[in-house]
């Protein structure tokens, strides 16, 4: 390509087009992955029906499903009944345009040889924006039914092993070994569990997520996604049942003790000392910190590549 060239691509990547382009490319795919989240767990099509309100059925037009907009112009309410929106469809949105927005910057914005090899870069910027996007998906899917899906994981691992290409990885072998012994890890560490415990830990669930992860960030990326994710579950988790004991103790309850050869009684949903926190979210956020933090994790991890 020629200089000219070259310095047209620079100015439309780092100018305000640039970062436009990237945000409504984020926001078009949040939009896309809140129908992902409703739908699959309920084994409902993608594709039909249209978008429509879950309290009327009534078909939601073209001007009201516009992505984070339609939500504030409409107060977040349905035109046709009035019925309220759940607040968590403009998070979903906005959480995958500001990670879109942050994978525009570490792939594209900030990356020297952006001028030398723009198409690289944005491809990368691509795939992992959408692999954030699948993420964000299977964190809130978790969060409601305590499953991760085949549906999502099975077509996530080939995609991602294919596409580890774009990566940069020390061998073109490395994302399917990540894929493997991803899946391998968990599969062992959950086995291991309920072999001890006599109970389900982990599920195979986040076995097949680790392998995705491991996929497109090859098998070197496994060991810094495990300790991230291991390390800020534990710290929420010790929060959560910090809180939880604070509260018991405010109102002068006492806490459960649950002797190790009794049956462990059904946990209460709405008991912040019982909740059950997936594990799958740590996961898929250890995934993204180590996507955008890779040139700062050899320091720490001397043997991992920088892509």
């Amino acid at each position: 390509m020629t200089g000219v060239d070259l310095e047209f691509i620079g100015t439309l990547v780092h100018g305000p087009l640039g970062w436009t382009a990237a945000a409504l490319w984020g926001a078009i795919w949040g939009s896309f992955f809140n129908v992902l989240i409703v739908r699959l767990p309920a084994g409902e099509s993608l594709v039909r029906p249209a978008s429509h309100c879950r309290s009327c059925s009534a078909p939601i037009a073209w001007y009201d499903n516009i992505p984070l907009l339609s939500y504030l112009l409409l107060r977040g309410r349905c035109r046709h009944c009035g019925a309220r929106v759940s607040p968590r469809y403009v998070i979903v949105e906005l959480l995958v345009t500001t990670l879109t927005l942050a994978m525009y910057l570490s792939f594209v914005h900030l990356d020297p040889a952006t001028s030398r090899q723009p198409g690289l870069n944005l491809s990368r910027f691509v795939i992992t924006s959408l692999f954030c996007g699948v993420l964000v998906g299977i964190s809130v899917i978790d969060f409601d039914t305590m499953r991760i899906l085949d549906a999502i994981t099975y077509p996530g691992i080939v995609v991602s092993v294919a596409l580890s290409q774009f990566f940069a990885l020390p061998h073109w072998w490395d994302g399917l070994v990540g894929a493997v012994a991803g899946y391998l890890v968990i599969r062992l560490l959950a086995d291991g569990y309920r072999l001890i415990r006599g109970r389900t830990g982990m599920g195979y669930g986040d076995a097949k997520l680790l392998a995705m992860i491991g996929g497109l960030g090859g098998w070197q990326v496994l060991l810094p996604v495990i300790f991230l994710s291991a390390l800020q579950g534990s710290v929420i988790g010790i929060t959560l049942m910090a809180v939880a004991r604070g509260l018991r103790r405010r109102r002068g309850e006492e806490e459960p003790v649950h002797e190790l050869d009794e049956e462990e009684p059904p946990a209460d949903p709405h008991s912040l000392w019982q909740a059950r926190l997936p594990y799958g979210p740590f996961l898929c956020l250890a995934a993204v910190e180590v996507i955008l933090l890779r040139a700062q994790l050899p320091m720490f991890f001397p043997y991992l590549y920088q892509s």
